[in-house]
């Protein structure tokens, strides 16, 4: 078997902006989201993981943020790596 077919690594972050924090969004309904996929795909949630950006990356954030008004930003994740269910 083919290490890739056994676990698989998705970054799932949740949508930031003045909109989605007006519709109360967060980590926990982003992970809620990508959940439902990763199940059933046939994996099962092992780990999660807070993903650590750069400082590149929130250089880079801060100036999307600041050109759009605040309507959009990125925000950090977290990584889930899940295994394959036995049948």
């Amino acid at each position: 078997m083919e290490a890739a077919s056994i676990n698989i690594q998705r970054r799932v972050s949740s949508r930031g902006g003045w909109i989605p924090m007006l519709q109360g969004e967060s980590q926990g309904r982003a992970f809620e989201r990508v959940l439902p996929e990763i199940n059933a795909q046939g994996y099962r949630v092992v780990f999660v993981i807070e993903d650590k950006p750069s400082f590149a990356w929130k250089l880079l954030n801060m100036a999307l943020a600041f050109v759009t008004l605040g309507f959009y930003w990125r925000t950090a994740g977290v990584l889930i790596i899940g295994e394959r269910m036995d049948s």
